[in-house]
Parts: C-alpha cells; sequence; structure tokens
C-alpha cells in the first residue's frame, strides 16, 4: 500500500515511510561500521528526507505544531529544488518553530529506520554477504532472503 490516492497525493504516513527509508542506507553503515565509518554516500538522501519534512510542514500542513497552514510564499521555481527559497512571511519565532518540527520529523524517521535494521540485523548481515560476494542482489533474491526469514515489522503509522 503506497498511501498514494489515485490522483497522486500522498499522505502523511506515506512521506513518514518514505523517509525512514531514505535514511535506511545511513543508518545501516552506522549499525555495522560505527559512527566514526559512516560515510558521505547518504548525502542526497539526507538533503531529500529534510526536504519532505520542511514541505510537510511549511507546504502541506502537517505539523501537529503549526497546524494545517502553508508557511512561505512560494517563488514558483519548484523544478530546480528552489522550494527552500520560498519568501519568508513569517516571524522568527514561527521560522524557529519550523525548523524544531522539521527535526522531530527526521529524527522519529531515524528512529523508526533504526529499530527496524536493529530488530533485523541478522538480514542485514546475510544481504550484506550476498552483496559482497555478488555486487549486486536482484529482486527475486531480495524477495527470497525476506521470506525466509524472521523480518521484523515497523509498527504502523
Amino acid at each position: 500500500n503506497t498511501n498514494q490516492s489515485p490522483s497522486g497525493l500522498y499522505s502523511r504516513a506515506y512521506l513518514q515511510n518514505q523517509m525512514a527509508v531514505a535514511l535506511g542506507g545511513r543508518l545501516a553503515e552506522e549499525i555495522i561500521f560505527g559512527d566514526e565509518e559512516v560515510t558521505t554516500g547518504a548525502s542526497n538522501d539526507l538533503q531529500q528526507v529534510a526536504r519532505v519534512a520542511r514541505q510537510m510542514v511549511t507546504r502541506f500542513g502537517m505539523s501537529d505544531r503549526l497546524g494545517p497552514v502553508a508557511l512561505g510564499r512560494q517563488n514558483g521555481n519548484m523544478f530546480l529544488g528552489r522550494d527552500i527559497m520560498a519568501e519568508r512571511d513569517f516571524s522568527e519565532e514561527t521560522a524557529a518553530a519550523i525548523d524544531d518540527e522539521v527535526r522531530n520529523l527526521v529524527e522519529q524517521a531515524y528512529r523508526r529506520a533504526k529499530e527496524v535494521l536493529v530488530g533485523n540485523r541478522h538480514v542485514l548481515d546475510k544481504l550484506a554477504e550476498m552483496l559482497v560476494d555478488k555486487e549486486t542482489v536482484d529482486s527475486d533474491e531480495l524477495q527470497e532472503l525476506l521470506a525466509t526469514n524472521d523480518v521484523k515489522m515497523a509498527a504502523l503509522i
């Protein structure tokens, strides 16, 4: 279930799940190699997560703290990734609240992804072994790995 309507609209749960998925690579590095050996490989994922969280708060009205409001006048150049450059039409206090909400959404996604990966470390290790042996794992092989192991799912949002 993608939590997406036929019109292409995304639910809050879908966006939260996508953020958790995007953090998976970074978290796998942390879990397997430790904090000191995390690489720059996840930088695009981190930018994507921050962008989604900020849009949830400022464009989609998906903030418990700030409520169902759109904040910031959009400049119309969304296709160049300039949505962060929206013109501010709110106070410093609101800007700080936005930053707090974005941080909270990212931290929730991080905790959720970490819980799943730590709870499924045995599967993560088997997948890593497969990748070391073969360099790539196709969809069928991944499905088999998941079907033949006890996989702990994340709690539903």
